[in-house]
């Protein structure tokens, strides 16, 4: 078992800022392209009675993507807290707290908060998630009535 060196490290780092500028850009394939071809997006939603949600493979990452991107009212994913909980450099793990904000007209609300909990695979194409299990502690929906509104 051979652990990680700063550079692998590093990149895993980097891989985790393109997947949240990718989603917040609507980069469906940007979005898609740091997940593993077999790599796996599955959500929990702890608020709502552990609903869960599993995408598998590109073509359902694509799918969810195009789906979900906001087409309006900008979001930013608010990454932070990154740890590596195993180095083994066959398949690191990862955590890391988000905190997701939409932008409305009256300013900017908090859409969803919670824990990544990630697996990593290297690829010819550099580290690649091939796990993201996302427990959402939150989860206020894509839609929001406005204060001002009645």
């Amino acid at each position: 078992m051979t652990d990680l060196d700063v550079d692998d490290r590093f990149a895993i780092q980097q891989t985790t800022g393109r997947y949240a500028h990718a989603y917040d850009t609507g980069d469906v394939e940007g979005f898609v392209g740091v997940f593993t071809e077999d790599g796996i997006f599955e959500v929990v939603l702890v608020d709502q009675h552990d609903q869960r949600a599993l995408f598998q493979g590109a073509a359902e990452l694509r799918d969810f993507a195009e789906s979900g991107m906001p087409r309006v009212n900008p979001v930013l994913h608010h990454v932070c807290g990154f740890v590596f909980d195993e180095t083994d450099a066959d398949e690191p793990r990862t955590r890391a707290t988000v905190v997701v904000t939409k932008q409305y007209p009256d300013g900017p609300t908090v859409v969803t908060h919670g824990t990544y909990f990630d697996r990593w695979r290297k690829t010819e194409a550099g580290w690649r998630i091939a796990h993201r299990r996302y427990v959402a502690l939150g989860y206020a929906g894509a839609h929001r009535t406005s204060p001002a509104t009645p």
